[in-house]
């Protein structure tokens, strides 16, 4: 009887611990808020990925590829954002994200391990904010891996387009940060790229929008280009042939790594 009240007490106080660290999650980061299939798969033994669309793009956008890490065994973590990038610049989004998965890894939350190190994929200004969380705030605390599809890390030549708007309309904060000359951009490029982290950047020579110059990652030993032929910026997110590349990268360094499970 008194194991039972021991183990009534210990239940009620780790609900209790998470109500409180949803709460305080809401209330500082309302943009980042986990969908709810996310939060049920967090709970199986399904390792996670965490999953960030593009500039302007609503969650839907990455639907294929959440498809497929979830018939690979995958948990995608998704988010509820209307559009990415509507009203914050990068820096900023990066910032609120980072502190997010803080919370949501170190706080031990949904029962995930607090060594935890997981991949994530970012499409287009997804995987620049995930860039920038794990070269210049020290992401690859819980980033083992990052997979960008058409993200444009060394800038883009046409985005200072939005240089004359973007103090005035809010969704060119962040169109501004990827041009090529922007502080943003600036500083990322002279940031390093950890040897903890497998960074592998995906585009396609006929997309103009991110061109592959754009995306190109240095040569190092923890880094991989991938070109794939005819396909636009937009058709990248929906295509098998992106889902199944991404499937078979994160199959081959769990399998290259010997990575421990995660739960």
């Amino acid at each position: 009887m008194i194991k039972l009240l021991k183990d009534l007490k210990s239940i009620i106080e780790t609900f209790t611990e998470r109500e409180r660290i949803g709460t305080i999650k809401m209330s500082l980061f309302p943009s980042w808020q986990l969908s709810d299939e996310s939060s049920s798969l967090l709970r199986t033994r399904r390792i996670p990925v965490i999953v960030i669309q593009g500039y302007m793009m609503k969650r839907e956008s990455m639907y294929e590829i959440d498809n497929a890490l979830k018939n690979a065994g995958f948990a995608p973590i998704s988010f509820h954002l209307k559009r990415l990038g509507v009203d914050k610049g990068i820096e900023e989004l990066a910032i609120e994200l980072r502190m997010y998965l803080e919370i949501l890894f170190k706080n031990n939350f949904n029962g995930m391990k607090r060594t935890l190190r997981i991949p994530a994929i970012g499409f287009s200004m997804g995987g620049v904010i995930l860039h920038y969380i794990t070269r210049a705030m020290d992401g690859c605390s819980f980033i083992d891996r990052l997979i960008t599809i058409s993200s444009p890390i060394n800038g883009l030549k046409y985005a200072v387009l939005a240089l004359p708007f973007k103090n005035l309309i809010k969704p060119f904060r962040a169109a501004y940060d990827l041009w090529e000359g922007s502080e943003f951009i600036k500083k990322l490029k002279k940031k390093p790229y950890p040897p903890s982290c497998y960074f592998v950047s995906i585009s396609s020579d006929g997309d103009w929008m991110a061109p592959p110059s754009s995306c190109t990652l240095p040569i190092l030993p923890n880094t991989k280009n991938i070109l794939l032929r005819r396909m636009f910026h937009s058709d990248l997110p929906f295509s098998d042939e992106v889902s199944s590349k991404i499937i078979e990268l994160l199959l081959e360094t769990e399998n290259k790594r010997e990575l421990i499970m995660y739960f």
